[in-house]
């Protein structure tokens, strides 16, 4: 099949599409740039100018929707708000627009949604029958981002809603940022260290979405997450063993993250003890559900 992915050169975008290769697939992306002999060929589209190379979507099987600005990086100001909010909406919108215009006989359309769309729900556990949050950026952004892939589902096309976790790996995300205090034998967790963390190991999320395309009995909403998520403390402990390092593990206090953060500080100081039942009952057989072997792998083989 041919895939087509936006935010294909991204950590997952990037794992999914040479595990997508592996399997026989064809893959290539959506990017700011053309660039047809790049590894994966890239198509040019643009959100503000509003435009998608129509050959890209032509000879599109499936697509995949991972693109969107960074959640964290960058204060929550108001302008930085709605650069988040536009770069997960507008695009969907787009797509939705060109593939209508275009003709292309799209099968399926796999988009990115993260965890946060459940707000800060304690120790209760969390799965895709459970409600949005009631309040924060962070469940306002799912929300919305979510919202918008019913223009995709009006257009006929089998839709399926990847609500990511935590993704480990060595290359980016929030782990290469967590490793730093462990060169000098230190963590630390935030808060006090209560909130759960729904992670998942790369190479799961990935085969997750392969599922997602291959597998067209699913539809709707997956917590794209590990069964088994752990608090902020925990995660920390967890890490320190698997590195097998004796490091001074202190909490970082929660005024603290808001002076360094402000409302991002939700990122870390909130979580939801989320599982994957969905995904689970649609057959899928984790890799990694242990935490602490899922660290090793990640630091042994560096993906």
């Amino acid at each position: 099949m041919n895939i087509l992915i936006t935010g294909g050169t991204g950590l997952v975008g990037m794992h999914l599409s040479r595990m997508l290769r592996d399997k026989g697939h064809q893959v290539s992306h959506l990017s700011r740039k053309e660039n047809l002999q790049a590894e994966f060929p890239a198509y040019r589209w643009d959100i503000d100018e509003e435009f998608v190379d129509a050959k890209a979507l032509q000879q599109a099987d499936h697509i995949v929707h991972l693109a969107g600005a960074s959640i964290v990086g960058k204060r929550w100001t108001a302008s930085q708000k709605q650069l988040i909010l536009d770069s997960r909406v507008k695009s969907i919108r787009l797509l939705a627009r060109q593939i209508e215009t275009s003709g292309a006989s799209i099968q399926s359309f796999v988009s990115a949604s993260a965890v946060g769309y459940y707000g800060n729900t304690g120790d209760m556990i969390i799965t895709e029958a459970s409600p949005a949050g009631d309040s924060g950026f962070l469940v306002e952004s799912c929300e919305l981002w979510e919202q918008a892939v019913e223009d995709v589902v009006a257009l006929g096309i089998r839709t399926v809603r990847m609500r990511i976790g935590i993704v480990l790996s060595a290359l980016d995300g929030a782990l290469p940022k967590i490793l730093l205090s462990f060169k000098v034998n230190a963590g630390t967790w935030f808060g006090d260290g209560s909130q759960y963390y729904p992670w998942v190991h790369i190479d799961d999320v990935a085969r997750m979405f392969v599922k997602a395309v291959e597998d067209d009995t699913l539809q709707g909403a997956y917590n794209a997450t590990a069964p088994n998520p752990v608090s902020n403390k925990d995660f920390v402990k967890i890490l320190a063993k698997a590195l097998d390092k004796k490091a001074l593990l202190v909490p970082t206090p929660a005024f603290v993250m808001r002076l360094v953060m402000g409302e991002m500080a939700d990122t870390v100081l909130h979580g939801s003890r989320v599982i994957p039942q969905r995904m689970s009952d649609a057959g899928f057989e984790f890799k990694f559900e242990d935490l602490e072997a899922a660290f090793r792998d990640i630091i042994r083989r560096k993906v």
